[in-house]
């Protein structure tokens, strides 16, 4: 490291040094197996938004007043995929690196000064990197330094030359510039499809500490991301004060492996309207989330038992856990000497009321359609405004008044839950469990599973409008139930014929049209 550290010297002096060299170590060819990680795009954004965000933390009273002098800034970070070129760049505004900095970011095992933020491995960048692309560039100005530095790192061609040496450029500019840019060419894998979508969604819940608080502003790909705050459960209690189904909760949890207690605090809360996407509770750690999030809510079944409960559409809350361990990709927590067991049972202890009240609560349905006035073509929900656009027409509202309600109740009592049907089809035996499940009125219809290979989990919520009408005749009941499995079946043979999440619109009426043709032989058992 000796011809490195004369180029650090030689820099910090403002003296010129031509050419400035990185000698990386170990071998380019360990850079070239990351490529072979398990990372999801969103967690591997976020390692480049962990760097940007703990430059911005660590520096933040110099790049408020250089934000000053530029219009009242503030960071920000911009990441733009562009399919065409197959290229990834993240931009940011933050405190830029100086030389040591950037080789920090560059060789591996090689972590910051100050390993108490969110940079604390020295793995993430180059990992990312690697994993997203096969060459990658790294343009960089601190701020009140005068050097710009350029490096760019193709990592097939390294490999090919066994070349563990990485020339830097190195120019002037104006001391109050400050920004990183990192550019990733020759993606791997295009980000398409669902994959987009989801990591909009997912960045904006990883940082939604940052977004609220208005320290930082994250565009992915020409959108400014944002984070809702979610709707809680208020009720009017019987002294006339209201109660807010939100609380805040402090937690010691032993960790046997190190002898010690671990710290945990946070809030739980009732969400309403129930969400199976949005429901659960979300881990932080050190001000963004490690677990949890849209469709991937932590939901321990002691907590929120098993399927599509209440408590499963309405339990949520957000839990720091600064000093916890974690795995190195910082996807997940580290829970080794049954830390999670411990964690979950002292949880459990602080969520029971209202584990107990999102099971008990049921919503009005008075307060969301008025059928005796033609006028009204809304649906309302507590905390939310017009949510759902209805027909306005006599004979969509009349559906609701064919049968008399107590009957579709004792209807609903006598349904048997769970049912079990088999279909033999290729010579393949096929299970699907059907789970009939008084939930609230406005929750999804109907959700699946796949517990194992051949077996279909599906849940129907029989509170939904949609089933009223029909439940309360054993022919329509039975011809529902085997179009509601044809439909899950076709989406479940239309996705295992697909790479990733893609899944074609075609391809499912097919599916579909397939399945219908055997419908009368699924057997009830």
């Amino acid at each position: 490291m000796g011809e490195n550290a004369n180029n650090l010297m030689n820099s910090e002096l403002g003296v010129s040094s031509e050419p400035l060299t990185i000698n990386i170590q170990p071998p380019v060819s360990v850079y070239a197996t990351y490529r072979r990680l398990s990372y999801k795009p969103w967690y591997a954004l976020a390692e480049f938004l962990d760097n940007s965000t703990q430059s911005y933390y660590t520096h933040k009273h110099e790049l408020k007043e250089a934000y000053k002098t530029e219009g009242g800034k503030k960071l920000a970070i911009k990441i733009h995929y562009d399919a065409e070129e197959n290229q990834l760049r993240i931009t940011d505004n933050a405190n830029g690196m100086d030389f040591s900095e950037l080789q920090r970011a560059i060789i591996l095992n090689c972590p910051p000064l100050d390993t108490s933020g969110r940079c604390e491995f020295g793995m993430g960048l180059k990992t990312a990197a690697c994993w997203f692309g096969r060459k990658w560039t790294i343009e960089t100005k601190r701020l009140g330094l005068n050097e710009k530095y350029s490096v760019t790192l193709d990592i097939e061609e390294m490999s090919k030359q066994s070349n563990e040496t990485i020339m830097v450029n190195v120019s002037n500019e104006d001391p109050s510039k400050h920004y990183t840019i990192l550019t990733i060419d020759g993606l791997y894998k295009p980000i398409q499809g669902r994959t987009f979508s989801r990591i909009k969604d997912q960045l904006s819940s990883i940082y939604r500490i940052d977004i609220l608080w208005d320290e930082v502003e994250i565009w992915w790909n020409g959108e400014k991301l944002s984070f809702p705050n979610p709707p809680i459960l208020e009720e009017n209690e019987k002294n006339g004060e209201k109660r807010v189904w939100r609380k805040t909760i402090k937690l010691d949890v032993p960790w046997h492996v190190e002898n010690q207690m671990l710290k945990a605090k946070g809030w739980i809360g009732i969400r309403i309207p129930g969400s199976q996407r949005d429901a659960g509770f979300v881990l932080l750690r050190r001000g963004r989330v490690i677990v949890g999030g849209p469709e991937s809510g932590y939901k321990p079944e002691q907590i929120f038992g098993q399927g599509n409960t209440f408590r499963s559409q309405r339990l949520i809350g957000e839990i720091h856990l600064d000093d916890w361990p974690v795995t190195q990709a910082k996807d997940a927590f580290d829970w080794s000497g049954g830390l999670e067991e411990e964690f979950v049972k002292i949880l459990k202890e602080n969520c029971k009321e209202f584990m107990d009240k999102s099971e008990e609560h049921r919503i009005d349905r008075r307060q969301q359609l008025d059928i005796s006035n033609p006028q009204s073509n809304t649906i309302s929900t507590p905390g939310a405004e017009n949510v759902t656009k209805i027909e306005n027409s006599p004979s969509f509202i009349g559906k609701f008044s064919q049968a008399p309600s107590r009957e579709i109740e004792s209807t609903k009592k006598d349904i048997k839950s769970p049912k079990k049907f088999t279909l033999k089809l290729n010579n393949e035996n096929w299970i699907f469990n059907l789970n009939w499940q008084d939930s609230e009125s406005d929750s999804h219809w109907m959700s699946v599973e796949y517990p194992a290979e051949n077996q279909i989990d599906i849940y129907l919520n029989l509170s939904h409008p949609f089933f009223e009408p029909y439940i309360i005749n054993p022919y329509t009941l039975n011809m529902l139930q085997r179009v509601i499995i044809a439909l899950a079946f076709a989406e479940r043979l239309a996705r295992s014929s697909q790479r990733e999440d893609l899944v074609h619109s075609a391809d499912f009426r097919n599916y579909m049209n397939h399945v219908l043709k055997y419908i009368d032989y699924i057997i009830e058992e």
